[in-house]
């Protein structure tokens, strides 16, 4: 069951759902909450001809050699290119919800996707959301950090609360857990 506006401030009231800093009244919509986007760009270096090909491994991340990083108010994304960015906003979801997050149809009719394949944020996640923003137009699109909101979470109560060891973050393989930046493990 999705949660509809009056669902959404009364969990932003009781702080069931948390986000630092705080979301406004304004940003809240009908079955969904705008989030705006942050700083924070990640994208994979442009001259890796010598890598042939990568393996996907939780290591893929901590390799400096393979990552270019900004800390910018505006970002330019050109057509064609990929680039990770994340949310100002840091979240929290209790063990009684979960979110899914996904682009606004403002951006997606200029070509902008936020996510590639996972929009799904789980009961326990704290921090800032990453998001995967492509640029399928045909002109450069300038993000903006703290003015642009190309994302929306949409927040879902399950059925039943999830046991604290079930939490995500609770497994080590829960990389993403209290992320200040587009990919762990990164300064």
């Amino acid at each position: 069951m999705f949660l509809s506006r009056p669902d959404l401030f009364k969990a932003l009231r009781c702080q069931d759902l948390q986000f630092d800093p705080p979301v406004p009244d304004d940003r809240v919509a009908q079955v969904s909450i705008d989030l705006l986007l942050g700083r924070r760009f990640t994208v994979l270096k442009e001259e890796l001809n010598w890598l042939g090909s990568i393996i996907i491994d939780p290591s893929l991340f901590n390799r400096a050699d393979l990552w270019e990083h900004y800390d910018v108010e505006t970002f330019d994304l050109e057509p064609g290119k990929f680039v990770l960015a994340q949310t100002h906003e840091r979240v929290h979801l209790p063990d009684s919800l979960m979110g899914f997050v996904e682009g606004r149809s403002s951006y997606a009719r200029l070509g902008i996707t936020v996510h590639a394949t996972a929009p799904k944020i789980d009961p326990g996640f704290d921090g800032n959301i990453t998001l995967e923003l492509a640029n399928f137009g045909s002109v450069s699109v300038k993000l903006r950090a703290e003015i642009d909101r190309p994302a929306q979470l949409l927040v879902a109560k399950i059925t039943t609360p999830v046991d604290e060891s079930d939490l995500y973050g609770e497994n080590p393989t829960d990389l993403f857990q209290g992320q200040t930046s587009p990919i762990p493990h990164t300064p």
